[in-house]
């Protein structure tokens, strides 16, 4: 049996080229192919075996690629990825799907922010249409997250990856006690043990959604078992910005399966929402396509745009099992045309008890888990009453080379002629030349510093290529004079090396932080631009 990883110019099947790898999952590779035969683009899914592995589990995995190809080329649906073919090469399964020019949801939340009401009504609409008819069909997904969710730019809303699928013929492939799916999706019901059905699927769906519009998993504790054990004792975070969308929330992550809303319920709610709160006018070019879930992209914008002045957080928990959320901005996505209310089912209105007074949570972790170029690290969070300075630079000295940057009562220096990408709380200084060298100036609500950055380096600082993070060290500095901490580390993300030296400090009931991020070719020159910053750090 081989386990090697394919590479570009590999021919699958005899007919299906290998072009370039385009995503990675947790059960392997999807690349970017040709059909020589059909002369069309498509995607090939490789099962990739993490080293070491027996080979009866090697099996097993094989076993659930087959199992995946079967699920969903059995489901027909706009919202279900297409399955095209099956091959085996060289005693593993290749899958062959339609490619998609799409981005995942939690790819969305985690690099704009969360993503607004009207838009995420449509995706619920979308996915509910998708579980029904594989429900139907005896198949249930198992794992649906918004890392699992692919938003094409001309609006179609897919779920992908039915690799935990199960149907009702299939054997029983993990050992008893044994959980398939991501911590903070999973239903109450899986969590404990129990027999599980379609309502899991809709629990997951409503964890999704919540996640989608909040911009962070309502059970997130920043562990697996933790996070597992609030999702079935404890309510969900208290939500802040889902507007109407509140109740159909709740009616999907109700506790008790029997109790939880249906496809039918839920879909009812959705859509009377959008023909009413959440209606607006279409853009004619969506008037007649029912799948649309986002406005069409817009032309691009400049290189710097600046950001909605608004709190955000979003989360890598979206991505892979056991992982926090991270702060993050919104540049809210609105959707388009308004489905028509299809049949008068109004839902009761089921919530859980929550703790009144019970106030919002606001997820500690700052580390960014979507390392794409310049924009790779949190966003923060505006601390209560605190104003909400845009950056300018002041007209108090500062040396030649470089310029003084004010926020949010912060006074900073920082390299003359470099670009600024800001919001209300922080600021992207980036080198015109090469935005792979910035440094963030950045204000969080976080209590601990340390605390912070501990949990950044146990997660690896989010988006690290596997198996490149290296902690350098993470020790107690100063900041403005104030105890604080401060990681240094290297990784590659993408293939590229990098180098990061973060540092944080608690000052005035506020996380003040300042990172510098760079390739490692430069970072030794590089160093001064952090030495300079933290050097001239003050706080007013």
């Amino acid at each position: 049996m081989h386990s090697t990883r394919a590479a570009p110019g590999t021919v699958i099947g005899g007919r299906y080229a290998l072009r370039a790898a385009v995503g990675h999952g947790g059960m392997g590779t999807v690349w970017r192919a040709t059909d020589t035969v059909l002369r069309r683009e498509v995607a090939v899914k490789e099962v990739v075996l993490p080293p070491g592995l027996a080979a009866s589990d090697a099996e097993a995995m094989y076993e659930r690629t087959h199992r995946e190809a079967r699920a969903a080329a059995a489901l027909s649906h706009p919202s279900v990825v297409q399955v095209f073919d099956v091959v085996v090469e060289e005693g593993r399964p290749w899958i062959v799907m339609e490619l998609l020019d799409a981005r995942s949801l939690a790819d969305m939340v985690i690099e704009d922010g969360p993503v607004a009401p009207r838009a995420v009504a449509k995706i619920g609409v979308a996915l509910l249409g998708a579980l029904e008819v594989a429900h139907a069909a005896g198949v249930l997904h198992r794992d649906v997250k918004p890392a699992n969710v692919l938003i094409t730019r001309d609006g179609r809303c897919v779920l992908t990856d039915f690799g935990v699928a199960k149907l009702p013929t299939d054997v029983q492939l993990t050992t008893p006690g044994m959980v398939l799916g991501s911590p903070h999706f999973i239903s109450p019901e899986r969590a404990l043990g129990h027999r599980f059905g379609p309502p899991s699927d809709l629990f997951s769906l409503g964890v999704t959604l919540y996640t989608a519009v909040e911009g962070r998993p309502p059970f997130d504790k920043g562990d697996p078992l933790a996070t597992m054990h609030s999702v079935v004792e404890d309510p969900p975070a208290l939500p802040q910005r889902c507007g109407p969308l509140a109740d159909v929330l709740y009616g999907l992550m109700e506790k008790d399966p029997q109790r939880r809303w249906d496809v039918p319920t839920s879909r009812g709610f959705l859509r009377e929402m959008l023909a009413g709160p959440l209606a607006q006018n279409a853009s004619p070019q969506h008037v007649t396509d029912p799948w649309a879930i986002v406005a069409p992209p817009p032309p691009p914008p400049p290189v710097y745009q600046q950001r909605r002045q608004e709190k955000q957080v979003g989360g890598r928990a979206m991505l892979h099992t056991g992982e926090m959320p991270a702060d993050r901005f919104t540049r809210s996505r609105q959707g388009t045309q308004a489905q028509p209310v299809l049949g008068d089912a109004k839902p009761n209105k089921l919530r859980f008890a929550v703790i009144g007074g019970i106030a919002a949570v606001l997820i500690a972790a700052t580390v960014s888990w979507a390392m794409f170029g310049g924009d790779d690290d949190p966003k923060g969070t505006q601390p209560t009453g605190q104003p909400q300075n845009k950056p300018s630079a002041s007209a108090s000295a500062a040396p030649a080379n470089t310029e003084v940057l004010t926020l949010s009562g912060v006074s900073v220096n920082v390299p003359k002629g470099w670009k600024r990408s800001p919001s209300s709380t922080y600021v992207d200084v980036q080198d015109p030349a090469d935005t792979t060298r910035w440094l963030r100036i950045n204000v969080t609500n976080e209590k601990n510093a340390k605390s912070a950055l501990e949990s950044a380096d146990n997660r690896k600082i989010g988006n690290c290529d596997a198996g490149t993070y290296e902690k350098i060290s993470l020790t107690d500095v100063e900041l403005a004079g104030t105890p604080g901490a401060q990681l240094e580390f290297r990784c590659s993300i993408k293939g590229v090396p990098k180098h990061g030296i973060w540092r944080i400090a608690v000052i005035k009931g506020a996380a003040r932080h300042c990172y510098l991020q760079v390739p490692e070719a430069t970072f030794a020159a590089d160093k001064a631009i952090f030495d300079a910053a933290v050097a001239s750090y003050k706080v007013t």
